[in-house]
């Protein structure tokens, strides 16, 4: 079976060593194929189900998002009851926000609605808000490669606008997944649902239009179907991971936040896989959790 290499980026120095360990202890999967690490890998609708899964003992191990795995772990019903193995940051990856196939020009407009408020400071002041700020990944020198494209995607969205009381909804392909996407009563809150207001407000004052942001919770593993056939979204904005496949078939911003992929323990069982060597013995009886669809899921399928 082709095995696709990844770096294993870890805050420990025996980065050769846990990568050739991890490659020793490849097991199979429910469906016969080869997975990182673990007796099993157990495909879940979102990374918070995975995290429930992890809490109440149903797994053992939950990969998923450093941005995630952080806030849970650290406030809420979660806080004291899991942690986050620090020595097993698993990869480095970036976000982005995608819109259908051939959206050019509308991406363009997000984009420079991105760099607009990078440099204005709101990204930050949003952010800041949530515990991201180290993590925003743009910069003063951030180009727009979407800047001169010039298909009808973006005045399609001011044209339907205009001819409706010059007001649009953009819907917005979430799961819930905190602090991106929060869900707060009936409305939701979080640092993409917020950024993607200000990102629309700075759009419609150019454009004397108003859009407004509804998001909508999808099945993560459907998102492109969704997108590009189904129609029921605008655009993916839910901390995606940028990968070469889904640039192929989506068009993406240009990368906002970065993150990693970690591993989380329940707190009783950290002592188990708290360094190197307890890990590489521990995790191979491991019922691993991920998000189906996800980065770590394709990580843990050696995909990514």
């Amino acid at each position: 079976m082709k095995k696709k290499i990844f770096a294993l980026v870890l805050v420990v120095a025996l980065v050769a060593s846990v990568a050739v360990g991890l490659a020793a202890c490849n097991n199979n999967g429910a469906d016969g194929s080869d997975i990182l690490f673990g007796k099993e890998l157990l495909p879940l609708t979102s990374q918070l189900d995975a995290l429930m899964e992890l809490d109440k003992g149903g797994a053992d191990i939950a990969v998923m998002d450093s941005v995630m795995a952080g806030w849970y772990s650290a406030q809420g019903d979660y806080a004291g009851r899991i942690k986050v193995l620090d020595n097993m940051m698993l990869s480095e990856e970036y976000y982005g926000i995608a819109a259908k196939s051939g959206a050019g020009a509308f991406m363009g407009k997000i984009n420079e609605a991105l760099i607009a408020l990078y440099n204005d400071g709101t990204m930050a002041q949003i952010a800041s808000e949530y515990g991201l700020q180290n993590e925003i990944s743009l910069a003063a020198d951030t180009e727009n490669p979407y800047a001169n494209a010039t298909d009808s995607s973006w005045e399609d969205m001011v044209a339907k606008a205009k001819s409706n009381n010059n007001t649009l909804t953009i819907r917005l392909g979430i799961t819930i997944f905190a602090p991106i996407a929060i869900k707060d009563g009936d409305s939701y809150t979080g640092y993409d649902i917020e950024l993607a207001n200000a990102v629309f407000d700075y759009l419609g004052e150019q454009e004397g239009v108003t859009f407004n942001v509804e998001p909508v919770v999808i099945d993560w593993d459907t998102k492109i179907t969704q997108i590009n056939q189904a129609g029921s979204i605008d655009l993916i904005w839910n901390g995606m991971t940028i990968t070469p496949e889904l640039e192929e078939q989506l068009t993406i911003s240009v990368p906002y936040l970065a993150n990693k992929q970690t591993c989380v323990v329940r707190a009783a069982d950290f002592e188990k896989y708290s360094d190197i060597a307890s890990f590489l013995a521990n995790s191979k009886d491991a019922i691993v959790a991920v998000e189906s669809g996800s980065a770590a899921d394709l990580i843990m399928n050696m995909e990514l």
